[in-house]
């Protein structure tokens, strides 16, 4: 995909990556995230990620080499922002806003002292004010990496406008077409592309003006067995197996 689009792409991760896997546990998720730097990621946002604590939750998130994007999670006591937001990436000669959002439910997916001082919460006022901030500051394109869910991805679309795409995770729909959402300012487009890199989701669009005027989108699959492993990453995935 790259080679096909240079200097066009982000590659996006929607979260649960840290987590549930023998060399996960033992190495605390330190495992995913060499290998999630290996393999070029732009920005994240998550969900079981969160089930290491909060502490070690931020020990890899320095660890990172791209954003940690998490709008929705903020310190329980006065309100401040944890993580991230949002990122600006110029790709194709176009400003690209992405705006990340965790699981909203985590404190109760979750033993709630893991993350005893933050707060989660779908927030569609405070995702709102963030659409709107990366639309001020040039964004030609805006996309939420979110972590909600289809369900409430789609209902959050007709509540916040400005979107151009919310590329969802959770719930695990290999979605093949992305659902269409209207809204007050226009429309946004809705999409799960599944789960454990079974697929990759692929949306590529055409800005004329400023803005979106068309899109492409389809769901890649991805056949491990089939493709020649990357000679680089199995040399990273042995190394982290070997003990």
């Amino acid at each position: 995909i790259r080679a096909e689009r240079p200097g066009k792409v982000l590659l996006l991760d929607g979260g649960d990556t840290w987590q549930g896997s023998y060399t996960s546990l033992q190495s605390r998720g330190a495992d995913m995230v060499g290998i999630m730097n290996a393999l070029g990621v732009d920005a994240m946002t998550a969900h079981w990620e969160f089930t290491y604590g909060a502490k070690r939750v931020e020990e890899l998130v320095k660890q990172l080499r791209f954003p940690f994007l998490a709008g929705n999670v903020k310190e329980v006591t006065w309100g401040d922002a944890v993580f991230q937001a949002r990122a600006v990436f110029e790709r194709g000669g176009l400003r690209i806003g992405v705006i990340g959002q965790a699981f909203p439910y985590t404190p109760i997916a979750n033993p709630r002292y893991m993350v005893a001082d933050w707060e989660f919460g779908i927030q569609d006022q405070n995702m709102q004010a963030m659409v709107d901030e990366a639309r001020g500051k040039g964004a030609q394109v805006v996309v939420v990496l979110s972590h909600n869910g289809m369900d409430v991805d789609l209902k959050m679309a007709t509540r916040v406008s400005g979107i151009d795409a919310i590329m969802g995770g959770h719930t695990h729909d290999g979605m093949p077409v992305a659902t269409v959402v209207s809204n007050k300012s226009g429309k946004t487009l809705v999409t799960n592309a599944g789960s454990n890199g079974k697929f990759l989701g692929v949306l590529d669009f055409d800005v004329k003006g400023g803005k979106v005027s068309d899109y492409r989108y389809r769901l890649l699959p991805v056949f491990a067995n089939m493709l020649p492993a990357d000679k680089d990453m199995d040399a990273l995935i042995n190394r982290i197996r070997a003990p």
